[in-house]
């Protein structure tokens, strides 16, 4: 049985002890209706979000379709995907959207930030791999750094798996070696000083994430800042929970803080979409020309 299997089954059974709920869907709408005006700053941010948005997903229909010619386009394509898709699951989340219908307005900007944080990684990547300028020694370095920490990673799902295929294993384990080989004879690689570090596989970038996104545009004091705060609702720390009474926030219900970290998260998300879409109209722009004028 795979893993995946075992687990789905443990999960139903823990449904089936859970039991009928005891809160209805009329309960939930008569605890959960109050909906007091939104903030004008909330309400800007919303519909900045709601524009970049939808304006991204013309601009990557727009490329859709188009040849890759080089790696820089096809993880810039990817990247500004996955970026996409993770704004659009903000924007339905986001209370008063006009994406979603829903039963009650639920404010969690605890959720918002999970979901922005992720973005502004996204953005590091996209910014790094595809815009910033680099020699093709550097780029060819950084890539294979992140195909090692990609194989390191599925090295270490595997190795935690129930279901161990050792073929799997050694399979990667070489492809990781390779990659190393890869990287030792890498002239750009070879001026690094912390080479050791980067080889174990467990490090993505040749930067500090800050300085990536420092050069993306986003500098290094509100990334940290950000980062705190975002941090402590991912991993659930203390500063998610501690004060949750006295500032009124993290109960769904709306109030002044809670709007107004969410609204960070709706502000940020709209910007980091707004650089990358941006940088996306210039890299495809030739190209697009190009197949448009093939005959």
């Amino acid at each position: 049985m795979s893993t995946w299997r075992r687990f789905m089954d443990v999960l139903k059974a823990f449904v089936r002890r859970a039991g009928r709920p005891r809160f209805s869907f009329a309960d939930v709408f008569a605890a959960g209706a109050a909906a007091p005006e939104i903030s004008s700053s909330y309400a800007q941010s919303l519909d900045m979000l709601d524009n970049v948005v939808r304006d991204c997903l013309y601009v990557s229909k727009k490329y859709g379709g188009i040849a890759s010619p080089t790696s820089k386009h096809f993880y810039a394509s990817v990247l500004f995907t996955s970026l996409i898709s993770r704004a659009v699951s903000l924007v339905v989340l986001a209370p008063h959207s006009p994406w979603s219908q829903k039963l009650i307005e639920h404010w969690d900007y605890a959720s918002a930030a999970v979901i922005v944080r992720t973005m502004i990684e996204i953005r590091a990547a996209f910014h790094y791999l595809c815009i910033d300028e680099c020699s093709e020694c550097e780029w060819n370095c950084r890539w294979n750094v992140l195909n090692l920490h990609d194989c390191v990673s599925r090295i270490r799902l595997l190795s935690e798996s129930a279901i161990k295929k050792a073929e799997d294993l050694i399979g990667l384990e070489e492809q990781a070696e390779e990659l190393r080989d890869r990287l030792r004879t890498n002239s750009h690689f070879a001026t690094l000083s912390h080479q050791k570090k980067l080889l174990n596989g467990q490090t993505a970038y040749l930067y500090p994430i800050e300085d990536l996104l420092e050069r993306s545009g986003l500098q290094k004091q509100t990334y940290r800042y950000l980062n705190i705060l975002f941090s402590s609702a991912v991993h659930g720390l203390p500063m998610s929970y501690y004060r949750m009474d006295i500032q009124e926030r993290g109960r769904g219900l709306p109030s002044p803080v809670e709007s107004g970290y969410t609204a960070i998260c709706l502000s940020l998300a709209a910007n980091l979409l707004t650089h990358t879409r941006d940088e996306i109209e210039a890299l495809f722009k030739d190209v697009r020309m190009r197949k448009v004028e093939q005959p």
